[in-house]
């Protein structure tokens, strides 16, 4: 049973956020979750939860899921729509000079953005995360992780299935661009990303490790962007070019283009290297928290 709202806003202290743009957002992601679900139930035989989601006023780019009386809730933060559009809009984007093509491709970037953050809450449902309650910091980062990985894939899935071939490019790149902006300023709401002058401090120091229950946005959007090797099969079999095409767009939207972009290759490295471990403690992670079922698999 659904329940009262002013009484879910009195209990947990929050206030809801209803616009036309929400409802619409809202409303999408919940007959994606839906279809889901009816399609697991149908082929496998295997019913999973379904969720609650609102919008919350609060400027932070977060979201957070939570179980109550037996059902699950979403709650993703205005600052997901609302501050990711001023962020969005001060980038350059210099390669849509039309103005109204621009408007809507940073409200194409800010709904992928949306869904990106309601699966990535849902994994948590989905993978057994919100049920299993461990407190373990590792355990918290991996899940974190996991979860990353799950609405990273359903989003290509959707984007290669319900695309028309010559648009899944495009649409795959706003997608990733939707997620990197949106970690990008997550980034700079929380002081203890900026790893940049104490990189390997910041990697590897077990104190500083300890205190962070999620991963490095820097870690994120890494393990994410090497998801982007996407092959798709026609009468031939083609890698889709979407990292170079990425690539191209970032030096142009945070202004890089024509400048000299210094070798970071240590940091890299670094980096790389924290993720090949966050990934390998995923399949770790999968032996703790009983599984539904094998419908996910990376």
């Amino acid at each position: 049973m659904e329940r009262d709202l002013h009484q879910l806003e009195k209990d947990l202290k929050i206030k809801f956020y209803i616009t036309e743009e929400g409802c619409n957002l809202i409303n999408n992601a919940q007959s994606r979750i839906t279809r889901e679900r009816i399609v697991i139930r149908d082929e496998k035989e295997i019913l999973i939860p379904g969720c609650n989601i609102y919008i919350v006023k609060n400027q932070a780019i977060d979201a957070c899921v939570t179980k109550l009386d037996d059902e699950y809730y979403i709650f993703v933060n205005s600052g997901v729509i609302e501050e990711q559009r001023k962020y969005l809009e001060k980038l350059n984007w210099s390669f849509i000079p039309d103005v109204s093509q621009r408007a809507e491709y940073i409200n194409d970037i800010i709904e992928y953005g949306f869904y990106f953050i309601v699966f990535h809450e849902y994994a948590h449902v989905f993978c057994g995360h919100v049920d299993a309650c461990l407190d373990d910091s590792v355990d918290k980062k991996v899940q974190e992780c996991e979860a990353d990985m799950f609405a990273m894939d359903y989003l290509v899935k959707y984007i290669i299935h319900t695309q028309p071939s010559q648009s899944c490019i495009a649409e795959l790149e706003k997608m990733f661009l939707a997620i990197y902006f949106q970690f990008e300023n997550m980034q700079k709401e929380r002081w203890q990303e900026w790893y940049n002058d104490k990189i390997l401090e910041n990697y590897y120091n077990p104190e500083k490790e300890d205190k962070r229950d999620h991963p490095l946005s820097a870690q994120r959007i890494l393990y994410l962007y090497e998801m982007l090797n996407i092959v798709i099969v026609t009468d031939k079999t083609e890698l889709l070019p979407i990292k170079e095409k990425i690539l191209e767009k970032l030096k142009i939207l945070k202004r890089l283009e024509g400048k000299e972009i210094p070798n970071r290759e240590v940091e890299y490295n670094v980096a790389r290297d924290s993720v090949q471990k966050l990934k390998m403690s995923v399949k770790e992670i999968r032996e703790k928290i009983p599984r539904m079922s094998d419908v996910f698999e990376q």
